[in-house]
C-alpha cells in the first residue's frame, strides 16, 4: 500500500544515513527516489535543501494524495529542469498542475505541454523560460489564458515557423519578452499594452508593436544572414524603427546603426528622420562585417537629445574605416558644428589604441559639454602588447580637455 511504501523508503533513507557518507546519499536519494520523496527530503532536511535534483521520475501528481505532504506543496516556487548536456530533447510527461505554489518555471532542452483546460499550478506562474521547446500557436494561447500573472516568457532556440503572435491585451502584469536565436520565424505581433522590456536576438523580422504602449527598455542583437548575401536588411530595420522611439534605454548592434545611413528617396539623398526623445542610455555593440564608423554614431546620437550614458562594445572586432570616412565622413564631421549637451559618461569596452578608436575618443570629448568621465576598457591580452605603443595622442587629447577624466 502507499502508505507502507512510505514507510519502506523512510527506513531505506534512514539506514543509508547511517552506512554511508553524506554526499553518497545525497546523489541516491536526489536520483533514484520520485521526484515526491526528493522533495520531502528538501523540505525536512538542511543538508538536501540545496542540493540539485536528478530524478528522472518527476510524476508531481501524486505529492498531494496525501495529508503529511502539504507542507511540500506550499514551498515549491521555483523550479529548473536542465537537460542541455543531452543530445536530444527530454521527452517528460510532466504535469505542472500538480504544483500549486509555482511561479518560476525553466525548461531547457525538454518539452512544455500544457493542458486545455486551466490548471492551477500554473495559475500564478510570473516567470516562464522555454529552451528548445516546440511552440505552437496553440501553446502560446494557452499559456496567456491560464497564466494569468505572467510576467516574463523567454523563448530560446525553441523551434516555431510563420508568425509568432502573442496576445495579452487583458494582462496587465506582463512585462518582459526575449526572443533569441528562433530563425524560422517570419514575423513578430504582440498585443501587449503593459510590455516594458523587449529583448530579441537573431535575423531582422518584421514587427508589430503597434498595441504596444509601455516599451522602456529594448536590447535588440540583430545577426547578420549569410544565406541572403546580398540582401540589406537596413529597410527592415527601418519599418520596425517606430516601435523603439519612446525607450529608455536601448541596446543594440552595427546593423540597427547601419540603417541611419543616407539613401535615394524619390531622387534624392535623405537620411531618416526618426529621433528618440526619451533615451537616456545607448548601448552599441560591434560585429563584422561592418561598414559603420564614427559617423553613423554621431548621426544616431543627434537624434536623441538625453542620452546620458554611451558604451561602444567593440571586443573582438578592429575599425577599418575606408575611403568613404577618409573622403567625406571625417571632413563632414570636422566641419559640422555638433553639441552633445545631455552625454555625461563614455565608456569604449574592447579599446586597442586603433587610431579610430582615439578619432572616437577625441571627438566626445571635443562634442559632449557635459562629459565627466571617458573610460577605454582594454582586454588584458591586449594590454601586456601595448606596452611599447605611442599613447602620445591620448596624452594630448588630456590636456587638451583637463575637464574630462579619461581612465584607461
Amino acid at each position: 500500500s502507499p502508505n507502507k511504501k512510505i514507510k519502506c523508503i523512510d527506513k531505506l533513507t534512514e539506514d543509508l544515513t547511517v552506512e554511508l557518507p553524506e554526499h553518497l546519499v545525497e546523489y541516491i536519494i536526489s536520483t533514484y527516489l520520485p521526484i515526491q520523496y526528493v522533495l520531502q527530503n528538501r523540505v525536512v532536511s538542511k543538508t538536501f535543501r540545496e542540493a540539485a535534483i536528478r530524478s528522472r521520475d518527476l510524476d508531481f501528481g501524486r505529492i498531494y494524495s496525501r495529508r503529511r505532504s502539504t507542507l511540500v506543496g506550499k514551498n515549491i516556487q521555483e523550479l529548473t529542469l536542465n537537460f542541455s548536456k543531452s543530445n536530444k530533447v527530454m521527452d517528460l510527461s510532466v504535469d505542472f498542475s500538480a504544483i500549486e505554489t509555482l511561479t518560476v518555471l525553466k525548461l531547457r532542452w525538454c518539452k512544455f505541454e500544457i493542458p486545455n483546460n486551466t490548471p492551477k499550478g500554473l495559475r500564478l506562474l510570473r516567470t516562464l523560460a522555454l529552451m528548445k521547446s516546440k511552440v505552437t500557436p496553440e501553446m502560446i494561447d494557452a499559456i496567456f489564458s491560464n497564466c494569468i500573472h505572467l510576467e516574463t516568457l523567454e523563448l530560446t532556440r525553441c523551434i516555431t515557423h510563420g508568425v509568432l503572435s502573442i496576445n495579452a491585451h487583458n494582462h496587465k502584469k506582463f512585462k518582459e519578452l526575449v526572443l533569441y536565436c528562433m530563425p524560422n520565424r517570419l514575423q513578430i505581433i504582440l498585443d501587449a499594452p503593459t510590455l516594458e522590456c523587449y529583448k530579441y536576438e537573431g535575423f531582422v523580422r518584421i514587427l508589430d508593436f503597434s498595441s504596444v504602449d509601455a516599451l522602456k527598455e529594448a536590447k535588440l542583437y540583430y545577426i547578420q544572414n549569410y544565406n541572403w548575401r546580398y540582401y540589406d536588411s537596413s529597410n527592415m530595420v527601418l519599418a520596425n524603427m517606430v516601435a523603439y522611439t519612446g525607450v529608455h534605454v536601448l541596446s543594440t548592434t552595427n546593423i540597427f546603426l547601419e540603417a541611419f545611413k543616407e539613401r535615394y528617396i524619390e531622387g534624392e539623398m535623405r537620411s531618416p528622420i526618426f529621433k528618440f526623445l526619451n533615451l537616456k542610455e545607448f548601448c552599441i555593440l560591434f560585429k563584422a562585417p561592418n561598414l559603420c564608423t564614427l559617423y553613423h554614431i554621431t548621426e544616431f546620437l543627434k537624434r536623441s537629445p538625453k542620452v546620458e550614458k554611451v558604451l561602444i562594445d567593440i571586443k573582438k572586432f578592429t575599425f577599418e574605416p575606408g575611403m568613404l570616412w577618409i573622403i567625406h565622413q571625417k571632413s563632414y564631421l570636422e566641419s559640422s558644428n555638433y553639441e552633445f549637451n545631455s552625454i555625461k559618461e563614455v565608456t569604449i569596452d574592447g579599446y586597442t589604441n586603433h587610431w579610430h578608436e582615439l578619432d572616437i575618443v577625441e571627438f566626445f570629448c571635443r562634442h559632449a559639454k557635459s562629459l565627466k568621465k571617458l573610460k577605454l576598457i582594454m582586454p588584458k591580452k591586449v594590454k601586456k602588447r601595448a606596452r611599447g605603443l605611442n599613447y602620445a595622442r591620448l596624452d594630448y587629447v588630456r590636456s587638451r580637455f583637463p575637464g574630462v577624466k579619461v581612465e584607461v
